[in-house]
């Protein structure tokens, strides 16, 4: 795991560079064929180490974040070709993309709200700086609103199952079973604004 966090981390510094547009770009796809060919997925936990590691889930759900991450900048062409400050959305999409992937392996639930909710910082500043509706504004605002507001009853859900097992690691839960309907409506009530669900769709 800290193999793919190294890599993207040190191609921050490149996001800087002119004319390096194409070559951050060409670098993700790169690393995501990579990250295909060295791991051997199997359903069990892989890479395990102090607060990371992944499965079979959370392997594809990487995958698919450095392939969306690619073809953002695939599809941004307009960013490089005017210049819309390039390299400050370089930089932003490969930090989205670094908690993204802290949010996927994190083998802690504490490490993970903390991650899911810091994603959202740079996924702000991209529909602030470079969205082309006039709305953008008030949607970064709903969005960033509907988050924090609905990610609290998350973060109690959280605590309220180290109160009950006593650890937040996801590997020692396996022999607990909850038939608590409000404890699951309040962990998946964050996802579902992220979605976005019905009824909070308005961002």
């Amino acid at each position: 795991m800290l193999k793919l966090i190294m890599t993207l981390l040190f191609i921050l510094p490149i996001c800087f560079n002119k004319k390096m547009f194409w070559m951050v770009q060409n670098l993700l796809f790169i690393i995501s064929f990579l990250f295909i060919i060295m791991n051997n997925v199997s359903n069990y936990w892989m890479n395990i180490s102090y607060f990371l590691g992944f499965d079979m889930m959370s392997y594809g759900l990487m995958l698919l974040s450095l392939w969306i991450c690619s073809l953002m900048l695939m599809a941004s062409e307009s960013v490089n070709k005017y210049n819309n400050y390039t390299n400050l959305f370089l930089f932003n999409v490969i930090m989205l993309l670094i908690l993204l992937i802290l949010t996927f392996s994190s083998m802690s639930l504490f490490m993970f709200y903390l991650f899911f909710e810091s994603s959202l910082i740079p996924t702000l500043f991209l529909i602030l700086g470079w969205g082309y509706q006039p709305e953008r504004l008030q949607a970064g605002l709903y969005l960033l609103f509907y988050t924090l507001f609905v990610s609290l009853p998350m973060l109690i859900g959280i605590f309220y199952l180290f109160n009950k097992m006593g650890t937040m690691n996801f590997y020692l839960m396996n022999n607990y079973l909850f038939n608590y309907d409000l404890l699951y409506f309040c962990m998946i009530l964050a996802f579902l604004v992220k979605m976005p669900m019905f009824l909070v769709h308005l961002w």
